[in-house]
């Protein structure tokens, strides 16, 4: 690890630190839309929770830098950006519609 490597850790921890309320309710909200049930939360509240489990998934990543193949870390990477933004998109959308 270099020293840009545990900058990005600092910071992934401290996004983590900052949004881990807003992820419990994004779980809580995720158990209701899993019945079709509904729980309270705020879009910035999903935004948020969304933002920690990257965080978290992106700390991951770099504790398992020495393993993963140089050529395979953009593409995990990637990955964790798609299935965030696919989930936030998933989640806002059951939040409008269960609004409505």
């Amino acid at each position: 690890m270099n020293s840009k490597d545990i900058l990005d850790f600092i910071n992934a921890n401290f996004t983590m630190r900052a949004n881990v309320n807003c992820y419990n309710k994004l779980n809580c909200f995720v158990d209701a839309m899993r019945d079709n049930q509904y729980y309270p939360i705020t879009e910035d509240e999903i935004h948020r929770g969304v933002e920690y489990k990257k965080a978290e998934g992106k700390a991951l990543l770099k504790c398992l830098d020495p393993i993963i193949p140089d050529e395979e870390k953009h593409l995990a990477e990637t990955m964790i950006d798609s299935l965030c933004n696919q989930s936030l998109q998933q989640f806002l959308e059951y939040k409008r519609t269960h609004e409505k």
